[in-house]
């Protein structure tokens, strides 16, 4: 790909500007490692307040659209730092806002985002230029472009969809197909209707040269009804005609360093190993009243959005057997009411279960520092980065054999010292449990093994140069 050709990505979200969940890291690390490897990187972000407080923009420029019915004007301000240049999208009622998401009318709030993108192109990008949608927030630039490119700009080279979680679709009821601006017939089954509504992921799906995923095993699994949420048919009959990806998330692992993370309590590397336990000592001395401490029992952490996917069910499902093995727990995270509810009253009913209920980053990476195993039994999971970032820090993943989780955590029954962590196959209470007997077993039993699989995790190499790498061969056309 000659240096000239601009990447441009454009997401909801982007680390370190503003983060919810695993798309941000990766469209983070696209940002930031693309011009590594000599590429211009151009990100278009919608102008929340924690962007616009954050940055010192060198640049603005302002434009007014047809927007269903009416006009409407975004203001889009500029950074540029030698080959990585930030556009914001700034719209204050659409985007100055407490939440990124969770809205009424976050359908509404992302179409204007595409279309103003959209419209921000078409006026000033010289470059040629290849584009990278992420997500249902916007899908419909690729629309835009497949339908509405002026021939008197240089054509893009590619148009690049990833699917980040397919249980997310912006669908919305079908009266808002006007804020689109498309010809009508594009409100039909073929296009983007769904069941009377809208359904925004259907526009990147069909209109991209190329869909990726964020793991070779969820671009398999989302052809099947278990895992297509309603759109297997449609990926399927796509991915027959162009490619349908799957490449696992990376970490950043000039962030994420046991070995110089200033998070933690004490460094450590796998030859310091023992300097591990200072920081469960500082975890458990910080949540777990000093009569409760048990340095001997090993530390599970649950940091994850508290939501139906990460499979928190299954641990309240059979509370009494969980919650009274030889573990310390503890659980980083929000998400649905019932959930937090529920663990609230664990961590009053079991003395080892601690619980904070809140999006902590900085506490997050003393947690992995801390844990000795990291739990995620996801009903589903497109990839995941927890797993990646505890196994850098040495805690083992129980995982359940979905998704990325496939894909990174190895648990090779024929020789478990090749393994990195621990498997159970059903969405059940049940193989939940007998895999948590199982790695207490180890940790207590079997050091010298418990050893090797630590070694193995903090050995794997999950870093973005892999991940970036696939990525640029999508870029050029490879597959």
């Amino acid at each position: 790909m000659k240096n000239e050709v601009e990447v441009l990505l454009v997401a909801s979200e982007a680390y370190p500007y503003v983060k919810s969940g695993g798309m941000g890291d990766v469209v983070g690390a696209l940002f930031k490692y693309l011009p590594r490897y000599g590429l211009k990187a151009k990100l278009f972000l919608p102008g929340y307040p924690s962007v616009l407080d954050n940055c010192s923009f060198t640049g603005q420029r302002e434009l007014s659209f047809l927007f269903g019915n009416t006009q409407e004007k975004a203001l889009f301000l500029e950074l540029r730092n030698g080959n990585q240049e930030l556009v914001v999208v700034c719209h204050d009622h659409f985007f100055r806002r407490e939440k990124i998401y969770d809205y009424p009318d976050d359908v509404e709030r992302f179409i204007f985002f595409s279309r103003a993108v959209f419209e921000y192109l078409v006026r000033w990008q010289e470059n040629s230029f290849v584009l990278h949608c992420h997500d249902w927030q916007s899908a419909l630039l690729c629309a835009y472009i497949d339908r509405y490119w002026p021939s008197y700009r240089p054509n893009p080279r590619r148009t690049i969809f990833t699917v980040h979680n397919l249980a997310y679709q912006g669908i919305a009821r079908g009266e808002l197909f006007r804020l689109v601006n498309l010809p009508g017939q594009f409100f039909t089954h073929e296009y983007l209707e769904f069941y009377g509504n809208i359904n925004l992921m259907k526009a990147g799906l069909l209109f991209s040269h190329c869909i990726t995923t964020v793991s070779p095993t969820y671009a398999r699994e989302i052809r099947s009804p278990e895992f297509g949420e309603g759109l297997d048919g449609l990926i399927r009959a796509l991915a027959r005609k162009k490619p349908l990806v799957g490449i696992v998330n990376g970490i950043d692992t000039e962030v994420y360093d046991p070995a110089t993370d200033p998070l933690l309590a004490q460094n450590y590397t796998f030859d310091t190993l023992d300097h591990k336990m200072r920081n469960k000592e500082a975890l458990l001395q910080r949540f777990f009243s000093p009569e409760k401490l048990e340095l001997s029992w090993p530390l599970v952490a649950f940091v994850s959005r508290l939501v139906r996917q990460k499979g928190i069910e299954l641990l309240l499902e059979r509370a009494e057997e969980v919650f009274s093995l030889p573990i310390s727990w503890f659980f980083l995270g929000t998400g649905e009411s019932g959930y937090e509810k529920a663990l609230r009253e664990m961590s009053k009913r079991y003395s080892r279960v601690a619980v904070e209920l809140r999006f902590d980053e900085d506490l997050a990476h003393l947690v992995y520092g801390a844990a000795d195993l990291l739990l995620l039994p996801s009903l589903f999971e497109p990839c995941g980065i927890s797993q990646l970032i505890s196994m850098r820090y040495g805690a083992l993943p129980i995982v359940r054999r979905v998704g990325g989780l496939v894909d990174t955590v190895i648990d090779y029954p024929f020789h478990p010292r090749l393994s990195n962590g621990f498997h159970f196959e059903n969405f059940s209470a049940g193989e939940l449990l007998y895999a948590l007997k199982r790695a207490i077993r180890v940790y207590t039993q079997d050091q010298p093994l418990w050893k090797a699989m630590v070694r193995n995790a903090m050995g794997s190499d999950f870093s973005w140069e892999r991940s970036v790498e696939k990525y640029l061969e999508v870029y050029r056309g490879d597959f």
